[in-house]
């Protein structure tokens, strides 16, 4: 007599590769990639990073990839886990703000005459967020930086400076119910907008550089030799701060972002269609591809005259 046994089977989920609706296999992006520039950055590198990332994940459980990002964030025995999702979420997020514009394809490649040409100071320029009816958003960004002018020269003069593989965000610090009393429960609020870097796999969701900086300090202590330890004491000087220090520290310790729009700086990104000496173009195209509707619908709601003290 044959007895069956059932054998209880773990399924391993994994990730398709992501995609957007206004980016099609076989074409471009008007006025900003070519089909062969489209293909490499976004189709390859986005196949390659989610491949990556199943091979990491080959028994877990499917999660969002923000949260793949926040929760091994801060663990190196998921350094691969972190790269590979962070890589798949920012590249998604950057691709996903670019629209394309009226401009010609690049058919002619920048030459190396174009790093000596004179930085344009134009003070009008199209793509203004203004003009496209995003009051909200162009209010947000004159007040935290002065105008538009010296948003757009911040943002793509930041991206200019890296050289490699990252990303530049525009981001809004968000305000959180322990930060402000009266802010109603649930919503998510913002104080002010910046612009940051971030390089390699680097995210904008722990983008904490007293975190980072007391991360260093506890490292560098257990690295300290006894010898010297005993020397001074009981007293541990990484224990003590200065007044600065522990305003800094408690102010920003639980600072978070909201990211609202990401530029890629990749090589993978510009290297096809503008060349060794085509960046700045690049940037100026991505300028006039940004989607300001999408930009301003990540845009939370702004405190109503809220400081970090």
């Amino acid at each position: 007599m044959f007895r069956t046994t059932l054998t209880p089977r773990t399924l391993a989920r994994s990730y398709i590769t992501p995609s957007l609706e206004h980016l099609k296999k076989g074409a471009g992006l008007k006025g900003l990639f070519s089909e062969k520039g489209l293909q490499t950055a976004w189709f390859d590198r986005a196949e390659f990073y989610t491949e990556k990332l199943n091979k990491n994940l080959s028994q877990s459980e499917e999660k969002p990839l923000e949260s793949i990002v926040h929760e091994s964030a801060k663990s190196a025995a998921k350094r691969d886990i972190f790269n590979q999702a962070s890589q798949l979420y920012n590249l998604r997020f950057a691709m996903s703000c670019l629209h394309g514009n009226d401009q010609p394809t690049i058919t002619q490649r920048p030459g190396p005459e174009a790093i000596l040409e004179t930085p344009k100071l134009e003070l009008n320029f199209k793509n203004d967020p203004k003009e496209t009816g995003n009051e909200r958003l162009s209010s947000a960004v004159a007040s935290s930086f002065g105008s538009l002018i010296e948003f757009r020269s911040l943002l793509l003069n930041s991206n200019k400076a890296i050289s490699g593989d990252g990303y530049t965000w525009l981001v809004a610090r968000k305000v959180t119910a322990s930060q402000r009393e009266s802010l109603v429960s649930g919503n998510v609020e913002f104080d002010w907008l910046y612009v940051l870097n971030t390089y390699n796999a680097g995210s904008p969701f722990n983008f904490n550089k007293v975190g980072h900086i007391n991360d260093l300090k506890k490292q560098l202590s257990k690295l300290k030799p006894v010898e010297e330890e005993e020397e001074e004491g009981e007293t541990n000087p990484l224990q003590i701060k200065s007044v600065q220090e522990a305003r800094d520290s408690e102010s920003y310790k639980s600072t978070t972002y909201v990211p609202l729009l990401a530029i890629d700086a990749s090589p993978k990104a510009w290297l096809t269609d503008y060349g060794v000496f085509g960046k700045d173009l690049y940037l100026e195209r991505v300028w006039e591809s940004i989607e300001w509707n999408l930009v301003e619908q990540r845009l939370p709601a702004r405190a109503p005259n809220y400081q970090l003290t």
